[in-house]
């Protein structure tokens, strides 16, 4: 009985240190989010895109977590398009934020969406999640006019 109890907690350690070894790049979930810099205040335009690296992503939005304070999105969620041309296969969604001031800082996304596999006993699906950041750089505005 005792080499039955030690065999099950050795299975259990076995198991728990594998699954803190999953990496990221293991992940059926990848996102990416990209800015453009501006000078001056004004309108901060950033893209996100997501695509399931296994299965078939059926769904997909992104929630703001952290933006700088001098850059503040018009929206803290906002669900992402499926198919686009920007994003064959995968999802592609825009992001505004209005920098009220120069500066520069990190702007922090969660992107999560559903994923459908086919599997022995049919189609299941799973919900994921990756975060994403960026660093947003807004300069100061050109003060020679010609």
């Amino acid at each position: 009985m005792m080499a039955h109890h030690r065999l099950s907690a050795l299975a259990l350690l076995t198991g728990l240190c594998w699954v803190s070894t999953v990496g990221a790049e293991e992940s059926p979930f990848l996102a990416a989010l990209s800015c453009r810099p501006i000078e001056g205040p004004g309108r901060v335009v950033c893209e996100l895109t997501a695509r399931a690296t296994e299965g078939k992503l059926v769904w997909s939005d992104a929630i703001v977590v952290r933006a700088p304070a001098f850059a503040k999105p018009l929206r803290s969620r906002f669900v992402a398009q499926l198919g686009t041309a920007a994003a064959p296969g995968g999802a592609w969604a825009k992001l505004a934020l209005v920098a009220s001031e120069a500066g520069a800082g990190k702007l922090e996304l969660l992107a999560r969406g559903v994923i459908c596999r086919e599997g022995p006993a049919g189609e299941w699906c799973e919900p994921v999640r990756a975060p994403v950041s960026v660093d947003i750089r807004v300069a100061q505005p050109n003060s020679s006019l010609p």
